[in-house]
């Protein structure tokens, strides 16, 4: 009975120290977890505040440069007083001539007119100064910008009532065009620029650091936070697990099974995919009707997720869109592309369209990557087509700068799922777009007395009108196909009928038979 007693007592305290090692894991994890969260959090606060200061700044300069005042004249001192007691992160509004400043809100017009000093850093006609003497005290310094004759005095208010110690700050200008972070204004950090641009959390003695660099600005920030600090911050919910995880240990099975399930969800498990880079790709062909020569292919992506199921390519690229992350996907398609068939894509001799999103067209860094993804295979651009929804391009003013852009770079523009949205003439027109797709719920009309009354005919037609390609998906049957041969000239046709979506390896095999 006692031997069987001591057995119970040693399977409890088994249970028990198993329980507090598990939850001591646990709770450590989800501490730092935490931390890492509340780091990115405040440092996307600097970047947004550093973001709106730009956008300060821009106005500051386009609204004194639009005044038509008379240069420093009473009026225009007046005009600038104004403009500082109503932005929120501009301290002090000067003139600058021929490297003298002339005038400012904080003293008015300067009886001898000042010369400023060597900047920190000019970019595109931009002059900063980061630690500057300004005129108002001996001791004050500030960050200034200089635009366009216009000097103008950043609130040191607008970041230092960021400051939530023991998190800390570091603010930073990244000069593109001379490759170079300028350390600007915050505390001091050691992380190198290759670490800060590469925006990785980092953990060096003890301290946690997170940079970030904003996309629309030249403001890179670093802040920071000392482990200790971060554990301290959430020693309640620590001990609270250590307890639970004593009284509880038989519950511990349980509560990783939750936790083990919870990181099985379709959007971690997605994300993991594409971090180790485990999704596939497959290529249909593109056929010419009139000679039913390969052409070239669209690339589609694929996933099987944890369990080995395929996962539908319209939900699990949708709930990327949602959620932020599509431009991983499509730059994982652009490089595995580049990569299985670039020697092909090198002869010149056919071309292979990927798919992107709105948000990949908002993205500068995307161009750049798709570039060197060509440039790496020798592949020039002519040879990648970029298709994308008309829903893709609500957003008109970036649609039409990024396509101008990709257009201009060699890339021919296909708008993918034709007459299913909003376009017309005008649109397309805007767009400069080289080819359209029809959608394949056009292409079923054909063989039945609906095709008379669809709207095949006026697309057509508008292409030709546009001298636009034209491609039309889901092509299944000879009727199908013959319908759209004798259509028009140059008419190209994708569909099962040439070929379901196979690996380069098959789609090679089609292109040499």
């Amino acid at each position: 009975m006692n031997r069987k007693f001591g057995a119970q007592i040693g399977l409890l305290l088994c249970g028990g120290v198993l329980g507090v090692a598990t939850a001591y894991g646990i709770a450590r994890s989800i501490q730092l977890r935490e931390g890492h969260a509340q780091l990115k959090n405040y440092a996307g606060q600097m970047v947004e505040v550093g973001e709106q200061i730009a956008v300060n700044t821009d106005d500051a300069v386009q609204s004194l440069s639009t005044s038509k005042l008379p240069f420093c004249s009473e009026e225009d001192l007046a005009f600038m007083r104004d403009y500082v007691y109503n932005a929120q992160h501009i301290r002090d509004l000067g003139r600058v001539k021929d490297g003298k400043l002339i005038c400012s809100t904080g003293i008015g017009r300067l009886k001898t007119p000042r010369a400023t000093r060597t900047p920190d850093l000019e970019v595109s006609g931009m002059k900063v100064y980061t630690h500057a003497p300004l005129m108002i005290s001996d001791k004050a310094r500030g960050f200034i910008v200089e635009v366009d004759g216009v000097s103008a005095v950043m609130n040191p208010e607008s970041f230092l009532g960021l400051d939530e110690p023991p998190m800390l700050f570091s603010g930073l200008l990244y000069d593109r065009e001379g490759e170079r972070l300028l350390p600007a204004f915050g505390h001091a950090m050691p992380l190198s620029n290759a670490e800060v641009l590469a925006g990785r959390y980092v953990e060096r003695d003890g301290v946690f650091y997170e940079p970030q660099c904003s996309s629309h600005s030249m403001l890179c920030v670093v802040v920071s936070e000392p482990r200790a600090a971060v554990l301290a911050r959430s020693r309640p919910l620590f001990v609270g697990f250590l307890v639970s995880g004593a009284l509880l240990g038989g519950a511990l099975g349980l509560i990783l099974m939750q936790l083990y399930l919870g990181q099985r969800s379709m959007e971690k498990q997605l994300r993991r995919a594409i971090h180790k880079g485990s999704l596939t790709m497959v290529y249909q062909p593109i056929v010419d009707l009139e000679t039913r020569e390969i052409v070239g292919a669209e690339a589609l992506v694929r996933w099987m997720d944890e369990d080995g199921s395929n996962v539908r390519p319209d939900i699990f690229v949708a709930l990327a869109e949602e959620r932020g992350f599509v431009g991983q996907i499509t730059r994982l398609v652009a490089q595995r592309v580049a990569d299985e068939l670039g020697d092909l894509l090198a002869r010149g001799k056919l071309r292979i369209t990927l798919n992107i999103a709105a948000e990949d067209l908002a993205d500068p860094t995307f161009f750049e990557h798709l570039k060197g993804c060509l440039a790496a295979a020798h592949v020039k651009p002519s040879s990648i087509g970029l298709e994308l929804t008309e829903r893709s391009t609500a957003d008109r003013k970036t649609a039409v700068e990024a396509l101008a852009q990709l257009k201009n770079t060699g890339h021919a523009m296909y708008i993918d799922d034709f007459g299913t949205g909003y376009s017309s003439l005008a649109y397309l027109h805007e767009l400069s777009v080289d080819a359209i797709k029809v959608d394949r719920a056009f292409t079923q009309t054909v063989g039945t007395e609906a095709v008379t009354a669809s709207v095949v005919p006026q697309i057509l037609d508008m292409a030709a009108q546009l001298d636009l390609l034209v491609v039309v998906e889901g092509i299944e049957t000879l009727e199908q196909a013959e319908y759209f041969r004798t259509a028009g000239r140059g008419i190209l046709g994708q569909g099962w009928l040439f070929g379901k979506p196979v690996p380069a390896e098959q789609f090679r095999q089609l292109l040499r038979h």
